[in-house]
């Protein structure tokens, strides 16, 4: 690879790893899913809504038979508390592909990454740190969960009345009407008006009431009535106002994604890169002078090329290329 070629794949190296950094752990679910919309009105919070109907129409009442009841009228749905998770989730929940590390990273066997190359001005080579294998102090994952939801259902009563009206007993009367005297073909009275006025005192209680009587005949001024009984009944219900019921909270249970940004630490088994590292120092010295310094490697870099033959052609990281005057403080070679 020519000088040309190697400076480009640094640079491109270098400019596209993400490093493992230490970060802190803010522990924190965060629901990804929106809110759920609330459920519909179950049987429970309708059978709650109603009894409070049922009291605030029996305060009406005033012991005269009529009926007084009260109808749900639904209102308003407003979100009261959550969604707040059931139960707790664990690293075993995150969903595929959605872990990853966080906090520290402890890396297992380190290693570099390629060549070294140089930053800027610096008398130092750097390299690419990456690790096969290690341990994260913390992780990021999605995870599914079930998510209790509580919302206020708003409601009012319609108050109705049924007016009552009691039994109607009728007890009938006899045959009404009054006697007088009788006359013959010939216009004759046959007796006195004042024995058939007797007659007409007796009244219905007289064996005798209603048919003609000796000298006297009766006149009938009524038919007779048998008694009767009419049954109690209610008018059909009327609405005269409606008032305020007191909202009914109602619990919901939905399945919902959420992310945790900071579940339990896991180990790794891959290779993970760390980071820029110095892997090849310098020690400055009087190299004009003849007075050759060594090369030292470090942090896990165990190459050749911990040389100034190689700094003469290593490929740049990023930083200026034209600072010459390190080539007078490396090592001879």
């Amino acid at each position: 690879m020519n000088k040309r070629a190697m400076l480009a794949a640094t640079a491109i190296l270098v400019g596209s790893f993400n490093p493992v950094l230490a970060t802190q752990a803010w522990a924190a679910t965060t629901l990804i899913d929106p809110v759920p919309a609330a459920d519909t009105t179950s049987s429970d919070t309708l059978e709650a809504m109603q009894n409070q109907c049922d009291t605030l129409a029996a305060a009406h009442g005033t012991g005269n038979g009529d009926e007084w009841t009260g109808e749900v009228v639904e209102g308003a749905v407003t979100l009261v508390s959550g969604p707040t998770e059931v139960g707790n989730h664990t690293i075993d929940d995150a969903l595929p592909g959605t872990l990853h590390g966080a906090g520290t990273f402890t890396p297992g066997t380190v290693s570099i990454l390629g060549d070294p190359y140089r930053n800027g001005g610096s008398v130092n080579m750097f390299g690419v740190q990456q690790a096969t294998g290690g341990h994260y102090s913390a992780s990021t994952y999605d995870f599914s969960a079930d998510f209790t939801t509580v919302y206020a259902h708003a409601f009012s009563c319609n108050i109705l009345q049924a007016v009552y009206h009691p039994a109607v007993d009728d007890p009938g009367h006899a045959v009404e009407g009054y006697y007088v005297v009788h006359v013959d073909e010939q216009g004759n009275e046959e007796g006195s008006q004042q024995s058939c006025n007797a007659f007409t005192a007796n009244g219905p209680d007289w064996p005798f009431w209603g048919q003609d009587h000796a000298q006297c005949d009766f006149v009938k001024t009524a038919d007779a009535e048998p008694p009767s009984h009419e049954d109690a009944y209610l008018d059909e219900p009327v609405q005269v106002g409606n008032e305020a019921g007191v909202a009914v909270n109602q619990e919901q249970t939905d399945t919902l994604t959420a992310h945790e940004d900071a579940g339990e630490g896991y180990d790794v088994s891959e290779t993970v890169l760390i980071g820029q590292a110095v892997i090849c120092i310098s020690p400055s010295g009087p190299a004009k002078k003849g007075v050759p310094g060594v090369w030292k490697q470090q942090n896990g870099y165990t190459g050749n090329k911990c040389t100034t033959a190689w700094f003469n052609v290593a490929p740049w990281g990023h930083g200026s290329q034209d600072s010459n005057g390190t080539y007078i403080s490396v090592p001879l070679i």
